[in-house]
C-alpha cells in the first residue's frame, strides 16, 4: 500500500511540477500556445513543433495566420476574404504580413519560436 502511495505521488509531480502544468508544456511544444487566442490580437510569441493555423483579428488585416517551419525558414501566411499575404524568414529575421510584424527568433530541426506583434501605425 505504500509503495503504491509514492508512485502515485510520483507520477502526479514531475520535475517538481504539477500534472496540470506538464500537459499545458505538452500542448504549447505540440505546435499551439497554451491558449491560441492570445495570438488573437497579433501580439504572442509561439513556438511550433508542427504547422499551426488560428483566428485572428481582421483589423491585421487577415482574419487568419498559419505558421510552418520549412527547413531552415519558417512560413507566416495571413489569409482572409479577398486579402493573403505571407512571408518567409530565416531566424533572426524581420519581415511582414498585412498589419503584423513577424520576428523569427529561432529554428531548430524540429522546432521554430516566433513572435507576432501589430506593426505601428
Amino acid at each position: 500500500m505504500a509503495t503504491t502511495c509514492l508512485a502515485l505521488a510520483a507520477a502526479v509531480i514531475v520535475s517538481g511540477a504539477p500534472v496540470a502544468a506538464a500537459s499545458a508544456a505538452t500542448s504549447a511544444s505540440a505546435g499551439k500556445p497554451r491558449d491560441v487566442s492570445d495570438c488573437f490580437d497579433g501580439k504572442c510569441k509561439i513556438t511550433i513543433t508542427k504547422p499551426v493555423s488560428f483566428p485572428l483579428s481582421s483589423t491585421l488585416g487577415f482574419t487568419t495566420l498559419s505558421i510552418a517551419r520549412i527547413g531552415y525558414t519558417v512560413e507566416v501566411k495571413g489569409t482572409g476574404p479577398g486579402a493573403s499575404s505571407s512571408t518567409q524568414l530565416s531566424a533572426g529575421g524581420n519581415g511582414s504580413v498585412g498589419a503584423l510584424t513577424v520576428r523569427v527568433l529561432s529554428i531548430t530541426h524540429n522546432s521554430a519560436t516566433v513572435r507576432l506583434a501589430p506593426s505601428p501605425h
